[in-house]
């Protein structure tokens, strides 16, 4: 068995980096908002707003709550879809052809 030359390592190196991802301001709002709309839908902290009492337009807080952060979801999905979060590269070349 070989060992690799320093040369090769230097190079598998500078490759390694430049598949690296980074995380831009956009990706780490989009993230933030996904783990806080997910945290006041599905964690304990829904049960603040488990009351009857405040009817917003005759609904009961409880489905105004959810309500609003499944269309917060929503939106930010189509944020997230709309600026290619999950790709590497900013330019799709399917939509630019």
């Amino acid at each position: 068995m070989t060992r690799p030359t320093k040369s090769k390592q230097l190079n598998q190196d500078k490759g390694e980096s430049k598949m690296r991802k980074t995380f831009t301001t956009r990706k780490l709002t989009i993230y933030g908002g996904l783990l806080l709309g997910f945290i006041m839908l599905e964690s304990p902290l829904i049960l603040v707003a488990n009351q009857v009492e405040p009817m917003i337009m005759g609904i009961p807080f409880l489905f105004v709550w959810n309500l609003f952060w499944w269309a917060f979801l929503t939106v930010l999905f189509l944020v997230a879809y709309l600026t290619n979060w999950g790709s590497a590269s900013r330019s799709n070349p399917e939509r630019d052809s």
